[in-house]
């Protein structure tokens, strides 16, 4: 994820913030009452100005806003939303996929919940720096299961070729031992390497597939130990460097996601070159 790209995801989680806050219930029952009452009150009672109405209730409305946009369980609900919506687990086919996707979206918006319920600002700065870090780690994690998604729908495709394959490789080399020919020969053995170069590639695919599979896996575990750090770290851990640890924790995490991503492409690369 580029500094631009989580920037706009950063404005993109306070704008809906604060458009949640204004339009949930609480907010749209402070604004009516404060409309009748600015209406109708003055009329009642006299000695109460209209404007005077008015401006209890924006202030109750402006504290309703502000409580909803500082409550951890609050923010966590937006941001899970808002984050479902960027990497949406039902644009993957594979089930297993989805409720794999589903786990890492709701450990972000948990840690989200345990950075905004801090209390030290100087902590929670520190700690916002490791949100955005696990923002780029999230794409990585989406990227990676779309690969692996795209691959299972794709494997009886990739199963039918190396059976076909195989079973041209067997009827080459049976016609190459009887064929006198040297042109027909060096044709027969051209293309057996070809072949040959055809089976290897889906093999490195399949094992990094593997691969793919299991640093996904190796992956939510640590997300999930991530956010049990960031429930226990506290303001003397700035000094200690345990904060800053954590965040060179979750960028080798990005790293070794990065890797893996781009020897996947890699290998689709050569395979559709193939």
């Amino acid at each position: 994820m580029t500094n631009k790209t989580r920037e706009n995801l950063e404005k993109r989680v306070r704008r809906a913030l604060f458009t949640e806050s204004f339009f949930r219930l609480e907010s749209a029952t402070v604004i009516a009452l404060t409309l009748i009452l600015t209406a109708f009150a003055p009329q009642l009672i006299e000695f109460i100005p209209w404007w005077a109405w008015l401006l209890l209730g924006s202030a109750g409305e402006v504290a309703l806003i502000y409580s909803s946009m500082t409550d951890p369980e609050f923010a966590r609900q937006v941001v899970a939303n808002l984050l479902q919506n960027e990497f949406k687990p039902e644009r993957l086919r594979d089930k297993e996929l989805q409720i794999q996707m589903k786990r890492a979206l709701d450990y972000r918006s948990r840690i989200e919940q345990a950075i905004r319920a801090q209390n030290t600002s100087m902590l929670r700065d520190e700690l916002v720096a490791t949100a955005s870090q696990i923002d780029e780690w999230l794409e990585n994690i989406y990227g990676l299961a779309q690969r692996i998604d795209r691959y299972r729908r794709e494997k009886p495709v990739f199963e039918r070729d190396r059976q076909r394959i195989i079973t041209r490789q067997k009827e080459l080399e049976k016609q190459l031992k009887t064929e006198d020919d040297p042109r027909v020969r060096s044709q027969i053995e051209e293309t057996l390497a070809s072949l040959n170069r055809n089976l290897e590639t889906m093999e490195k695919l399949e094992n990094t597939i593997q691969r793919a599979e299991l640093q996904l896996e190796n992956t939510l575990a640590n997300l999930a130990t991530i956010y049990s750090q960031t429930l226990l770290v506290d303001a003397k851990d700035i000094d200690s460097g345990r904060a800053r640890r954590l965040r060179q924790e979750i960028t080798e995490e990005v790293h070794e996601l990065n890797d893996v991503l781009s020897a996947m492409d890699e290998v689709y690369t050569a395979e559709n070159a193939a």
